[in-house]
């Protein structure tokens, strides 16, 4: 919350819109950077959890912050313009009504989600297009409501039964049977292989590397870790050669054929030729519409389309 805030570059008097109140702290946090000429509106999409929100502002102190119960993917134009937007849950695509509710030159905040990835993107406007301004890897549940996963056909996670979910472009098709012959074998050290992990699972340069190269990345959850070993683990499944390479904090395993091993070990060579580039050098264009954007990935959604590069070093 603290990093988001900073991302945010608040300022005395701005005026801001929150998508997601949760408790109301970081309403009241908002409340007291943007001071009493500031405006702050949040839109909660759960009644119940709106009222505990409104109630613990009240109670704190900031009852002037506008807490709202509604679909937090249409904004709210009432308040418009907004020189902030912040989501509190990840999102694979952009409300075109939060950019239509954002003054020009103002910063939308989101958690943007694709495939295994989710980076907390401060998006700066500029006419009808958006151009990242600072990110950082995070970690959110999905945005709820009208541009929440089943609105997008981005379910992240799938439930495999067992105690086992698995998300990412490399789950789909993927049945359980395979998934536990897998994981029930004895796993291999995969040797001169190392790759960044963080709290969120790959992190760094190299896992959005991987997530926009890689079809069989996947994450994998256990609500039974003391039966799978883990809670949370990254990694790439190889279903045709039952392979699975799964990246711990301590190593990096092999499950089944080499296969998927040796598609992380391609794949980090080609990073690692690149010069290793770090988040940091990461670069997200938006616009709505086709982009034409030479020697970048783009990612196609239904509203907007993103285009992520990582900038040379050298420049």
């Amino acid at each position: 919350m603290a990093i988001m805030v900073e991302q945010l570059e608040l300022r005395v008097g701005h005026a801001v819109l929150e998508i997601g109140a949760g408790t109301g702290y970081n309403a009241a946090i908002l409340r007291e950077l943007v001071g009493p000429t500031g405006r702050v509106v949040s839109v909660e999409i759960q009644p119940d959890v709106a009222e505990e929100a409104r109630r613990n502002l009240e109670r704190a102190g900031y009852g002037d912050v506008s807490v709202l119960t509604g679909d937090g993917g249409f904004g709210h134009p009432e308040g418009a313009p907004y020189d902030r937007i912040i989501l509190t849950a990840s999102a694979a695509d952009i409300s075109p009504r939060w950019v239509e509710q954002l003054r020009e030159g103002g910063l939308l905040l989101i958690p943007f989600r694709f495939s295994t990835m989710c980076l907390c993107v401060a998006f700066e406007k500029h006419g009808r297009e958006l151009f990242s301004r600072s990110l950082t890897s995070c970690g959110f549940m999905p945005l709820q409501g009208v541009y929440g996963p089943d609105a997008t056909g981005d379910d992240p996670r799938f439930p495999m039964d067992d105690g086992l979910f698995i998300s990412g472009p490399g789950s789909r098709g993927v049945s359980l049977k395979l998934l536990e012959e897998l994981l029930n074998q004895t796993p291999r050290r995969v040797s001169d292989l190392i790759i960044p992990v963080n709290d969120f699972g790959l992190g760094g340069g190299l896992g959005t590397y991987l997530a926009l190269t890689e079809s069989g990345l996947v994450d994998i959850f256990a609500t039974q870790p003391e039966r799978w070993g883990f809670r949370y683990i990254s990694g790439l499944l190889d279903a045709e050669t039952k392979s699975l390479c799964l990246v711990r904090r301590d190593a990096v395993v092999v499950y089944g054929s080499d296969a998927a091993a040796e598609r992380y070990k391609k794949r980090a060579s080609e990073w690692i030729e690149m010069g290793r580039p770090g988040i940091d050098r990461i670069r997200i264009a938006v616009a709505p519409g086709e982009m034409e954007q030479p020697g970048m990935w783009m990612l196609r959604r239904k509203h907007y389309n993103f285009a992520i590069s990582f900038e040379d070093s050298s420049v």
